[in-house]
């Protein structure tokens, strides 16, 4: 079982260096609005990934896996992406410096923004149907040998090298943000807004492409 578990480790690894909405999100959120909201970003990554996995380890994805509701997703995904990139390329609002910033108060946590960030992150990365193949794909492969406890924990193994390395993520950009002149972060946000739209784009392509055209 512990084999299981460190497999599930070692396959979750190279998400560290895979790029796409979510990475840019989290080191968005993390450099604007600290460690804690990036992390809260990075728990809704979780839960729709812990979803999909298994969703698919269960059988629950055939309900989910015709073409009319993969191409709804893909265009919803296509959406949010859009609306959140234009969001932010087009934000004036320069970041608060040192100076700006008052003594801080006991900490006291906003419920409301911590499920808005869970929400963003669970939408971000959940609307993509590509997502969701690779995960069938990945749970299909990797877990046809084993038992329903030994997959299990190597479904668990692969979410924590993600969730934890996601985590690290969005520390190391706080940290990094503290360098950082607001004017600097101010354009990094114009930068992410026009990849995130860029990435919508795409989204878009591959899946009238795909499920429409049957291309890719």
């Amino acid at each position: 079982m512990f084999l299981s578990f460190l497999e599930g480790l070692l396959l979750g690894l190279p998400f560290v260096i895979v790029i796409g909405p979510a990475f840019f999100a989290i080191l968005q959120t993390s450099m604007n609005k600290g460690f804690y909201s990036g992390m809260q970003l990075a728990i809704g990554i979780a839960l729709s990934d812990s979803l999909l996995m298994f969703g698919c380890y269960f059988g629950l994805m055939r309900f989910f896996a015709n073409d009319t509701f993969q191409i709804i997703i893909g265009f919803l995904g296509t959406a949010v992406l859009m609306i959140y990139g234009i969001y932010l390329f087009l934000r004036t609002k320069l970041p608060q410096t040192k100076n700006d910033i008052e003594i801080p108060l006991p900490l006291k946590i906003k419920w409301g923004d911590v499920f808005t960030q869970i929400g963003k992150g669970f939408f971000l990365n959940i609307m993509n149907p590509f997502l969701w193949m690779m995960w069938l794909a990945i749970v299909v492969s990797a877990t046809s040998n084993r038992t329903t406890a030994n997959a299990v924990i190597f479904l668990i193994g692969i979410e924590i090298m993600i969730f934890s390395t996601d985590t690290l993520k969005s520390y190391f950009a706080n940290k990094i943000s503290h360098l950082l002149s607001p004017k600097l972060i101010f354009y990094s946000n114009k930068v992410v807004g026009g990849l995130l739209m860029l990435f919508s784009v795409i989204l878009c392509v591959r899946t009238i492409g795909h499920f429409i055209f049957h291309l890719f």
